[in-house]
């Protein structure tokens, strides 16, 4: 392998797989060092990832997988107070809070101090109490790393096994690809590491007031996973090209409803029938393609009878691929599903969905985006830290009802530009970097570090 350091890259699921392993990123990483993978046998297996001299990849399963049940889903979830007040954990904890042993645990730590009862107090006792791995020492000795980097700092029990075992082998850690709301709304499972790479000044700066990490300890790169809507592809298609391949009606405008993740908003189905209800009465101007993209964590067979009607200019879709495995999910985004997204993204013209990064993607293109906040109960969702400046700064219409969310794709159908300078300044708030290279940043920072731990 050269004299290029080394560092061990821990991949999850197939979220991380998607952006690490299916994008350039990897690439660009293993022609700067030698990069050792662990991932999970079932992820490896049939994953076709590129292979390259500095790469390779090892089958990691979770060692002690009890443990970190134990402490995730039951101590460090029923515990910890400090994020008591952040608005998804109150979500959060009133769906989760329904096991006789957490509400026990839970009534205890009112009767404790707080300072007992901080994420890194728990890491500092997993660190401790975690049996050391004669496996992992061997991987250890055998490629000597200098660097450990995971995704996430510890929102996964993946990651967190990773980082907490890297502290008992003194390997310094790095975290470097999680997602926007991540610090607001994972606090609770978070492990720290030694640096942070982050998305944009926002999260660096909860990073440093609320976590207390050095400044110099959090790099900014820019969205490893947005490069590829900056970057031209041979490959792409015409507008006319794409919607006819879907079966869509390129004199049309297009309607893009995207879903989240099963259970946080329940009606998605129900609202894609008064969209096609709406548009059969002729509420709309024109007739426009509805297509529907869903999440990869979504309750497919909801749609099932859209999918399988003939219903005119419809499209419902699944995102990514079926794997054999659950790990995380059971849909990794390949090359071709990332370049249908982008595709997607550039020949919709509105984009509805609920509390959803697809709305940060859909601004990049300058595309409206409605934001349905009905019924009631999923008001809340929009107080939620990481997504209330896109409403605050105007960057998002709220539907309060489907009379409003009809309104709302009639002005934006009408009017493109509307809101325009709002999803601008949204841009260059959270996404920073359109050039294409946060995967550069991301590699260099790593470069940057390794030299630096190497004197």
């Amino acid at each position: 392998m050269g004299q290029k350091k080394t560092v061990f890259l821990f991949i999850p699921n197939y979220v991380y797989s998607s952006d690490f392993l299916h994008t350039t990123y990897i690439q660009h990483l293993s022609s700067l060092c030698n990069v050792i993978i662990f991932a999970p046998p079932d992820l490896l297996n049939g994953g076709n990832y590129w292979q390259g001299p500095n790469l390779t990849y090892i089958e990691w399963n979770l060692q002690h997988p009890r443990f970190w049940i134990v402490f995730g889903k039951l101590l460090r979830y029923s515990l910890i107070r400090r994020f008591d007040t952040e608005p998804v954990v109150i979500r959060n904890r009133r769906k989760g809070m329904r096991d006789w042993k957490r509400k026990v645990l839970r009534t205890i730590s009112y009767l404790l101090p707080p300072f007992l009862l901080q994420p890194d107090v728990f890491t500092a006792i997993e660190t401790f109490l975690l049996p050391r791995s004669k496996k992992f020492g061997e991987y250890v000795s055998k490629y000597k790393p200098s660097l450990i980097l995971t995704p996430t700092p510890g929102f996964t029990h993946f990651d967190a096994e990773a980082i907490v075992t890297a502290k008992k082998f003194d390997v310094p850690t790095v975290a470097v690809n999680f997602s926007w709301d991540n610090l607001y709304n994972g606090g609770i499972h978070f492990r720290r590491t030694d640096y942070l790479i982050v998305w944009n000044e926002l999260i660096k700066d909860t990073a440093v007031k609320e976590y207390k990490y050095p400044p110099d300890s959090v790099f900014v790169s820019g969205i490893i996973r947005f490069d590829r809507y900056f970057i031209s592809d041979p490959k792409e298609l015409s507008r006319e090209e794409f919607l006819m391949q879907k079966g869509l009606n390129p004199q049309e405008k297009t309607i893009l409803l995207t879903t989240v993740t099963k259970g946080n908003y329940q009606d998605e189905h129900l609202l894609l029938g008064e969209l096609i209800k709406y548009r059969a009465n002729g509420a709309f101007q024109g007739f426009p393609n509805i297509l529907v993209r869903m999440h990869p964590k979504e309750e497919f067979q909801k749609f099932e009878a859209y999918k399988k009607t003939a219903i005119k200019n419809l499209r419902v879709e699944k995102a990514g691929n079926e794997r054999l495995a659950e790990i995380g999910s059971t849909t990794e985004l390949d090359e071709e599903d990332l370049r249908n997204l982008k595709h997607t993204l550039t020949y919709s013209d509105v984009a509805i969905n609920y509390l959803s990064t697809i709305s940060l993607e859909a601004i990049i293109f300058d595309k409206p985006v409605i934001n349905i906040n009905y019924p009631e109960q999923y008001h809340e969702g929009y107080t939620f830290r990481h997504y209330k400046p896109l409403v605050d700064l105007g960057a998002v219409r709220l539907a309060y009802s489907p009379d409003e969310l009809v309104k709302w794709v009639n002005k934006f159908i009408s009017d493109p530009s509307l809101d325009d300078a709002n999803r601008h300044r949204v841009k260059n708030l959270f996404i920073k970097y359109t050039d294409g290279m946060s995967h550069k940043r991301n590699a260099a920072f790593i470069l940057l570090l390794l030299e630096e731990n190497s004197q």
